[in-house]
């Protein structure tokens, strides 16, 4: 096991380098030669020699921590494991489609005190009211912008061919360039214009599911998830996701209204959900996880957004506001 761990860190020496300097808590290899890391509080791209072959090397040998090898294209393409005091979440190409990716979080021990807080400006209140930043009235255009600024989850429905992904492409240029994007989906067609960018590709033949892969992206330290399609069990934790720390996320799914996608959704939900789970949780905590629903159709050979709602709640059913 010390031979493994050696030999990880061995292999990307100049990114185990990284993890050591004062204030980094994370470093992101999105793939070769693309590193990134997170020194208090602030992102930034850094320069390193991250070779192909290298982190195919550090896979292999972090791999070898869990007692398991890494097979591209099958289950054994993602890794998890620990290193010291760094837990470590990796992936193989081509699940990581621009090149084998990593991400390395540092346990930092911080002796905080209020004072502190205060100083850092963590009590301060923002002045903004959320609950009315985003106004119908401003029109389509700066509706979603602002949205997608205020980090709102956004779920588009509609039938295929309806334009979803189209119009989940069009916010996703809206993010802004600082924050970090994690996209799954099983076709390569999300277009991410951020620098900072990890894209995954599921692959059921091979054992490679969405959920695998949401599992996979909530260790590695995503500002924002966006799957291109949601169709099952992986609905659960990406709900738990939006919910526990990562709004502002993305997701389509197949549905004939607004309001049915919700409840799309939570039978989707049910099938990653633990067993005993009681329907009304899982409304629960779809009404707390989607802030707004987008739905398109088809009319005359044009795709046409026909109704966005915001979730209010549930109580017996959805509580929808009706924006667009």
């Amino acid at each position: 096991m010390q031979h493994a761990a050696s030999l990880f860190l061995d292999s990307i020496g100049q990114v185990s380098a990284l993890a050591e300097m004062p204030g980094v808590t994370e470093v992101m290899v999105n793939a070769p030669g693309d590193v990134w890391i997170e020194r208090n509080g602030v992102m930034s791209r850094e320069k390193a020699n991250v070779t192909d072959a290298s982190l195919r090397g550090a896979i292999r040998a972090l791999a070898r921590l869990t007692g398991q090898d890494a097979v591209e294209n099958s289950p054994q393409a993602i890794i998890n494991a620990r290193v010291g005091d760094m837990r470590v979440a990796a992936v193989l190409a081509p699940t990581a489609v621009d090149g084998h990716a990593l991400c390395i979080r540092k346990h930092v021990s911080r002796d905080m005190r209020l004072d502190d807080y205060a100083a850092a400006g963590a009590f301060q209140k923002s002045g903004i009211d959320h609950e009315t930043v985003e106004s119908a009235a401003d029109g389509p255009v700066e509706f979603f912008r602002r949205a997608v600024a205020n980090r709102r989850t956004i779920l588009v429905s509609g039938a295929t061919g309806s334009g979803k992904t189209t119009f989940v492409n069009a916010l996703i240029a809206e993010i802004p360039e600082n924050e970090r994007v994690l996209t799954i989906e099983d076709t390569v067609e999300l277009n991410v214009r951020v620098p900072n960018r990890v894209r995954l590709l599921s692959n059921e033949q091979a054992g490679i599911t969405t959920r695998d892969l949401v599992r996979l992206s909530l260790r590695m330290r995503p500002d924002r998830i966006v799957v291109g399609e949601v169709r099952g069990g992986e609905a659960f934790d990406l709900l738990q996701a939006f919910n526990t720390g990562h709004e502002g996320g993305m997701a389509t799914i197949h549905a004939n209204s607004a309001h049915l996608a919700l409840h799309r959704l939570a039978t989707l939900v049910m099938l990653g959900a633990p067993a005993g789970w009681p329907i009304a949780a899982i409304h629960g905590l779809i009404a707390q996880s989607i802030d707004y629903v987008a739905h398109f159709r088809r009319s005359g050979g044009k795709r046409i957004l026909s109704e966005v709602v915001r979730v209010k709640g549930y109580d017996d059913d959805y509580i929808l506001e009706r924006i667009l």
